[in-house]
C-alpha cells in the first residue's frame, strides 16, 4: 500500500500561500501600531511640556503683577509648575536679561515633590513662552526638561516594540497551524479525487470519493460519484445492448439460416408462405437496424434541425390522426383536449416526438383504455401533454424511462427495443426544452414536453379546442 503524503505540491503553496498573507497583515498591523504609539508617545509628552511652560509663564507674570515689576516678585509658584514635570526654570526681562533662576529652589522643589535624591540635569535647548500683562510683554520664562523624559519615552517605545515582535511571533504561530489545518483540509479532498479519477481511468469502476469536504470540494466530490455512478449505468446499458441485440438478432439469423439452409439441401420449397417468413425476419432485422439509426439521428438532431415558426397543436394533431387507426385497432378511447402552443422548432422532429409518445402510450395501454393528448400555453412554455391509463412506472424507474434501451419491469408487456423514449429526450433537448414522466394519480402515465414559447407569439383572447 502506498503511504500518501500529508501535503503534497498544492497543500504546500497553499500553506505557504496562508503564511505569508498572515504574517503580512500582522507585520503591517505592527509597523503601524508602533508608529501610531510613537506619535501619541511624543504628541502626548510635548502637549505636556507645552502646557507646563504656559502654566509657567501664567505663574510668572501674577507673580510680576502682585509685586509691580521682577525685582520682588516671587517666583516660587512659578518654579513650583516647573519642578512639576522637572524642568529647571529662567526668568528674563523685556530685553532678555535673566531676573531669576531659582535653581537651589527647585531643586529642592523636585526632590521633595519626586522622592529623588538627585534629579537629571536638564539639557538641550530650553522652551520659551512670554509673560504677557495686560497686553504687554514684561518677559519670558524659559524651561530646560531633562534627558530623563526621554530615556522614558524610548522605553515605552522599547516595550511596544518587544510587545509588537511577540505578537508577531505568537500570531505567525498560530497562523502557520491554522495554514496547515487549512491545507490538509482543502488538500486532502482533491489527492483523494486525483487518485479516485486514477482509478477510474484504469478501469476500476468502483472508485468513489467521500463527501465530507468542504463546501465546493463537497460538491465536487458528489459530482464524481455521479458521475462514475453514470459511467457505470452506461456500461450496464451498454451491457445491456449487446445482449438485446443479441437477441433480437439471433432469433430471425437462426430462422434465416436454418430457412436458407433448408432451401438450399432441398428440404422446403420456395413457396409463398416460406418466402414469406424469410421476409418477416428481414424486416425484423431492417427495423432494429432503423431504431438504431433512429437514435443516432435524434442525437445529432441539433445539428441538422431546420427551425421555424410552428405549433405543437398542429403537431400533435398530425401525430394523433397518424396513430389513431392503431389506437382503434385496440379499442383504445383517444382524447383530444388542443390548444394553440406556439414554438420555434423543426416541425418534422417535434412530430416525430408526438408519435414516439402516443406510440409509447398505446403500446402500454390496455384495451378499453383512454389516451389524453393535450397542448397549451403554461408558465411561459408551449407544452404537450401525453396521458394513458396504463400500469404506470414503478417510482425507482420514473429516472430511467428516457435511458436509451430501457424497458424496465413492464417491458416485457410489448415488444420493442426500448429506444423510443431516448429518442424523445434527445430531440427535445435539441429543442432547448424539457421532458417529464409523472404517474399520474389514479392510474396510468403522463409525459409532458415544454418547449420555449415562440417570443412572437401573441396570445389570443381565447383559444378554441383542437
Amino acid at each position: 500500500m502506498v503511504r500518501r503524503r500529508l501535503l503534497g505540491p498544492l497543500g504546500v503553496r497553499l500553506a505557504l500561500a496562508f503564511l505569508t498573507v498572515a504574517i503580512s497583515a500582522i507585520a503591517v498591523f505592527a509597523a503601524l501600531t508602533m508608529l501610531s504609539a510613537r506619535h501619541e508617545v511624543s504628541g502626548l509628552t510635548d502637549r505636556n511640556r507645552a502646557d507646563d511652560l504656559s502654566a509657567t509663564a501664567v505663574a510668572a507674570g501674577e507673580a510680576y503683577t502682585l509685586a509691580g515689576g521682577w525685582d520682588k516678585a516671587d517666583l516660587a509658584g512659578a518654579a513650583a509648575v516647573a519642578a512639576r514635570s522637572q524642568a529647571t526654570l529662567t526668568v528674563v526681562n523685556a530685553t532678555g536679561q535673566v531676573v531669576a533662576a531659582p535653581t537651589d529652589a527647585l531643586a529642592r522643589m523636585m526632590v521633595q515633590m519626586h522622592g529623588m535624591a538627585a534629579v537629571d540635569t536638564p539639557r538641550g535647548d530650553p522652551l520659551s513662552e512670554a509673560v504677557i500683562v495686560d497686553g504687554v510683554t514684561v518677559g519670558a520664562v524659559m524651561l530646560r526638561f531633562p534627558t530623563q523624559t526621554m530615556e522614558a519615552e524610548q522605553h515605552v517605545r522599547d516595550a511596544l516594540a518587544r510587545t509588537a515582535l511577540m505578537g508577531v511571533l505568537i500570531a505567525s504561530s498560530v497562523a502557520l497551524v491554522v495554514a496547515l489545518s487549512v491545507s490538509v483540509r482543502v488538500t486532502r479532498p482533491v489527492m483523494a479525487l486525483t487518485t479516485a479519477a486514477g482509478d477510474l481511468a484504469a478501469g476500476r469502476r468502483a472508485a468513489r470519493v467521500e463527501t465530507d469536504g468542504p463546501g465546493e470540494l463537497r460538491i465536487l466530490a458528489e459530482a464524481f460519484n455521479d458521475m462514475a455512478d453514470n459511467l457505470d449505468r452506461e456500461d450496464q446499458l451498454r451491457r445491456n445492448l449487446v445482449a438485446d441485440v443479441a437477441h433480437e438478432l439471433r432469433t430471425p439469423l437462426a430462422i434465416l439460416q436454418g430457412t436458407t439452409e433448408a432451401l438450399l439441401d432441398g428440404i422446403h420449397q420456395p413457396t409463398r408462405e416460406v418466402l414469406g417468413s424469410l421476409h418477416d425476419e428481414v424486416t425484423r432485422l431492417r427495423k432494429l437496424v432503423a431504431d438504431l439509426e433512429t437514435l443516432a439521428a435524434a442525437e445529432a438532431a441539433g445539428l441538422r434541425m431546420h427551425s421555424d415558426h410552428t405549433d405543437l397543436r398542429q403537431v400533435a394533431t398530425a401525430a394523433t390522426d397518424l396513430l389513431r387507426p392503431l389506437a382503434d385497432e385496440q379499442e383504445l378511447t383517444v382524447v383530444t383536449d388542443m390548444h394553440s402552443a406556439p414554438t420555434i422548432g423543426d416541425a418534422d422532429r417535434l412530430q416525430q416526438v408526438a408519435v414516439n409518445l402516443i406510440a409509447n402510450a398505446i403500446k402500454f395501454t390496455p384495451s378499453g383504455g383512454t389516451i389524453t393528448i393535450r397542448t397549451s400555453v403554461a408558465a411561459g412554455s408551449s407544452v404537450l401533454e401525453v396521458s394513458d391509463t396504463g400500469p404506470g412506472i414503478p417510482a425507482d424507474e420514473l429516472a430511467h424511462v428516457f435511458d436509451r434501451f430501457w424497458r424496465g419491469t413492464n417491458g416485457a408487456m410489448a415488444s420493442g427495443s426500448g429506444i423510443g423514449l431516448a429518442v424523445v429526450a434527445e430531440l427535445v433537448k435539441a429543442h432547448h426544452g424539457e421532458v417529464q414522466a409523472t404517474n399520474n394519480d389514479t392510474v396510468g402515465v403522463r409525459f409532458t414536453v415544454s418547449l420555449p414559447l415562440d417570443p412572437h407569439h401573441q396570445r389570443p383572447a381565447r383559444d378554441a379546442p383542437g
